[in-house]
């Protein structure tokens, strides 16, 4: 903007500078000490799509699993008879109000639609162990999951989890994949083969940094592109809910960074591959 023609005395008073609250919500980027200790990590090469994904609440699956229309699950099954259980809890009608039984005007209770029995169509197996199954009905973005754990005391399924149009990541031993930027002190040049990255772990780490837990990442190079998926190892036991501070790593590319265009692998758009998985989704129409 040019400068004004005022006189300066009627200039407006200059904004006061950040507060103290609000220099406390940046985050402190690392110095060169930091990146000089920061782990150096060698990628391991992978395809383009990833063998498995996850929406954070069951086991992970893969994304042929989502191929084709939905094949009818058996009734006959525990785990199914366990789904179907818990999807006429979801339905079932509110109860009436409560009134006394000496009141002559109190309707009889309702009777559920079809007799309580939930319908299993567009339901399929998305990952199943001996111990744990994951259902999902329709695809992403709109795609729904129900996880089931058996008690082996008591011999029966038991809901473990349900989401509803998570966003699907990346999933490799265990953990989902962990989001990435780049240094922005240090922009990449082409003759480059270490990146500097900054690392915000997916789940709770009690406000620790991922230092030393941070696994070699998945590295696919393309003739334009570079994907690059980082994934962290969560740390045990119960962590606190507050907010993960980045963590800085350092990737050894296998050759020069060139003017390929970096890509964070770890959130995955399952639209992107409709055409391996032969089908359309939503996601298609994308242009």
């Amino acid at each position: 903007m040019g400068r004004s023609n005022r006189p300066v005395a009627s200039q407006p008073v200059s904004a006061s500078p950040p507060s103290r609250r609000d220099r406390r919500r940046e985050p402190k980027l690392p110095g060169e000490r930091d990146w000089e200790r920061s782990d150096l990590l060698e990628p391991r090469p992978a395809p383009r799509r990833p063998e498995l994904v996850s929406d954070g609440g069951g086991l992970p699956f893969a994304p042929a699993a989502l191929e084709g229309p939905a094949e009818p699950l058996d009734p006959h099954d525990p785990a199914v008879a366990a789904l179907q259980a818990q999807l006429a809890s979801r339905s079932a009608p509110p109860k009436p109000p409560f009134r006394a039984p000496w009141r002559r005007d109190a309707p009889p209770p309702p009777v559920p639609a079809g007799g309580g029995q939930a319908s299993l169509e567009g339901w399929r197996v998305l990952a199943r162990t001996d111990d744990e199954v994951l259902f999902g009905r329709g695809r992403p973005p709109q795609l729904v999951t129900v996880a089931f754990r058996r008690d082996t005391r008591r011999q029966s399924w038991v809901h473990e989890a349900s989401s509803r149009a998570r966003p699907l990541r990346a999933a490799r031993d265990g953990a989902r994949a962990s989001s990435w930027r780049l240094d922005p002190t240090h922009r990449p040049q082409p003759q480059d083969n270490i990146l500097r990255v900054l690392v915000t772990e997916q789940t709770f780490s009690g406000g620790q940094r991922a230092s030393g837990r941070v696994l070699a990442p998945d590295l696919h190079l393309g003739s334009d592109h570079i994907v690059l998926t980082l994934f962290v190892t969560p740390r045990p036991g119960y962590q606190a809910g507050s907010s993960n501070p980045e963590t800085p790593v350092r990737i050894a590319l296998p050759e020069p960074l060139g003017h390929r265009r970096l890509i964070d692998g770890a959130l995955v758009q399952l639209w992107a591959f409709a055409s391996e998985l032969g089908q359309r989704t939503a996601g298609d129409e994308r242009t």
